[in-house]
């Protein structure tokens, strides 16, 4: 393997963000030197910072391996390309085959490292980030995802010191700034953590993590969401088995206070504010973040914080709640039963519109999009065959709305969404 000038020169580009000007020469190199893995897995790492190109980087991760199996680097280039496109399982065997064959590289530890943390696995994480820092005590990018792993297991004291231990060796880090507005909203001060996410959205200007924690910290100005934040931020430190235990005795504890209510109607006016507003609160976990984006839109900081997408999911969010409420409107007004069972329809249809910008991107969003257009449309016509006297057919595809949220909803939750 030659010490390609071509590809010496992309690896400087690449350090700098050039992706595309770092592809070009990785090109060159291999123009010169088809069967290079070293070439093939840096240019799939090129191609995988770029975003859009999952497809073409994993070609290039493959090749690397094919032409390779021996090297350790072409394993890390291909976890690090799984993990760009969300997937997980294979960016572990591969992060795994890397940290086996050179276990002397912090690298590699920080792609398990990550691994694990996109696992909720924060024990884990920490232990590997660890094995890393064994190496080389002052490797930024382990350092952050040793306090990323800290903040799920709680220790949130001991994350703020190793990131401010970060800082102080480097203070021009825009990741580490990120992390520790992130520790900092943990802790609850959403000020301190808007002041780190600025500065780190100042040394990178395209950093989506800090732009991400921005956008929750000026949206927990609201006092609403900034009990919901803390419901959220919560809900991420538990293990996939406490939340849904946690989910489940939301829901048992609901029926067992309704049932209560039915029983002892002494009871009914007590109990069924709860059972209120539980029903809003899972509704708003559900539609929180779309709903505040709308709200968010409204103010200059917003507008400039928010992402296209978060823009678009708060411009239907505000069609859909204003659709509710128009309908709830209606009900009031008229007291006709359309109106009413328009109004439940549409209040549960807010959790599959939600659901269309939750989780991984692509295909599954294409599908909850298809899956969401068809209920509204059903919702739509069950009003409409309500208004026009058709009770029974009205109440079939109420039915039919109602059970397509609901697994919706399960399908979602079951995804990580």
């Amino acid at each position: 393997m030659t010490n390609s000038p071509f590809r010496q020169r992309g690896a400087l580009l690449a350090e700098q963000g050039r992706y595309e000007l770092a592809e070009r020469e990785y090109r060159r190199a291999l123009a010169d030197e088809p069967d290079d893995a070293l070439s093939h897995a840096l240019l799939a790492l090129a191609l995988a910072d770029q975003g859009g190109r999952d497809a073409e980087a994993l070609a290039e991760a493959r090749a690397a391996v094919a032409l390779e199996p021996d090297l350790a680097f072409a394993h890390y280039a291909e976890a690090r390309v799984h993990m760009e496109a969300e997937r997980i399982d294979a960016a572990e065997r591969a992060a795994a085959t890397a940290v086996r064959m050179d276990p002397e590289h912090p690298r590699n530890f920080m792609v398990l490292a990550a691994v694990h943390l996109a696992r909720r696995r924060w024990s884990d994480a920490l232990a590997t980030a660890d094995q890393g820092l064994a190496l080389r005590p002052t490797h930024a990018p382990l350092l952050n995802l040793r306090a990323q792993a800290l903040v799920g297991l709680g220790r949130k004291d001991e994350a703020g010191a190793t990131l401010r231990g970060a800082l102080a060796d480097d203070p021009e880090n825009a990741d580490t700034h990120a992390n520790q507005g992130w520790a900092l909203l943990h802790a609850g001060d959403r000020k301190g953590a808007l002041g780190h996410f600025r500065e780190s959205l100042r040394l990178d200007p395209e950093g989506e993590w800090a732009r991400a924690g921005l956008v929750e910290a000026l949206m927990a100005r609201n006092p609403v969401y900034a009990a919901m934040l803390r419901y959220f931020l919560w809900m991420q430190r538990l293990d996939g088995r406490t939340r849904w235990m946690v989910i489940l005795g939301g829901i048992f504890g609901y029926r067992i206070v309704r049932t209560a209510a039915r029983d002892n109607p002494a009871l009914a006016p007590w109990l069924t504010p709860l059972m209120v507003a539980y029903v809003a609160f899972v509704l708003l976990t559900w539609i929180a973040p779309q709903l505040f984006s709308a709200v968010l839109m409204a103010s200059r900081d917003g507008r400039y914080a928010l992402s296209d997408e978060q823009r678009l999911s708060g411009r239907w969010m505000a069609a859909g709640v204003g659709a509710a409420l128009a309908l709830g409107a209606a009900a009031l007004l008229t007291g006709s039963p359309w109106a009413i069972n328009g109004t439940i329809l549409f209040g549960a249809l807010l959790i599959p519109l939600a659901s269309v910008f939750r989780g991984p991107r692509g295909l599954p969003t294409r599908k909850m999009t298809a899956v969401a257009g068809a209920l509204y449309a059903l919702g739509a016509l069950s009003i409409a065959l309500a208004a026009a006297g058709s009770e029974g057919a009205s109440l079939a595809l109420f039915g039919i709305v109602l059970l397509g949220t609901i697994v919706t909803s399960w399908v979602v939750a079951l995804r990580g969404g």
